[in-house]
């Protein structure tokens, strides 16, 4: 799972300025974003990327809370997701993100960074009808998740997929399943950087 994320200002303010004017309002300042907060992804049109203020999680079918993750394992079957995974790929930037560790009644913040520079999460983004005003439609996120690394696993079995850079291209564009599967994992250990 990934509940949260960090990106710090001059990273936020980097991907703010690639935002329209019209959006620009709407980013949550720098820091730490949690589920429902608004913040830049990198979405694909026609051959280029484009950087949009888009809201964390998908609203639920329920009507209750936002469905923040989608399981990499399934994310190309669900009917929530297999749109988005074949049309709506996207990417996160970030340079943490944060699991909690249980310990007896306790549970221990972690942050856990990837080579200690910004690097892109996986996702997917859809346009979703406002339950309140039918007319309104709005873009929504949700980052997708892979079994932890070895490095995390003794805090948390999930953790976001991260794309490599040279993958960057492929993720957004790429029409071939196998391809994009095979990005689907974990990050690797070496590169992961766990601080309390």
């Amino acid at each position: 799972m990934c509940g949260r994320f960090y990106i710090p200002e001059k990273e936020l303010d980097d991907f703010a300025k690639l935002v329209s004017e019209v959006e620009q309002h709407l980013l949550k300042k720098h820091g730490e974003i949690y589920p429902g907060d608004t913040v830049p992804i990198i979405t694909p049109n026609n051959g280029e990327r484009e950087v949009h203020a888009v809201k964390w999680g998908f609203p639920s079918w329920k009507g209750k809370g936002l469905i923040i993750n989608a399981r990499s394992e399934t994310v190309s079957e669900k009917p929530m997701f297999k749109a988005p995974f074949q049309k709506r790929r996207c990417l996160i930037p970030a340079t943490g993100f944060y699991e909690w560790k249980k310990d007896g009644n306790k549970k221990i913040k972690h942050f856990i960074s990837i080579d200690n520079k910004l690097f892109y999460m996986a996702g997917l983004y859809w346009f979703f009808k406002d339950k309140n005003n039918e007319t309104n439609i709005f873009p929504a996120f949700t980052i997708i998740t892979t079994n932890a690394n070895e490095k995390i696993q003794p805090i948390h079995d999930r953790m976001p997929v991260v794309i490599d850079e040279k993958n960057i291209e492929k993720w957004l564009f790429s029409k071939d399943t196998a391809e994009l599967a095979s990005m689907l994992r974990a990050a690797d250990s070496k590169k992961t950087h766990i601080s309390e």
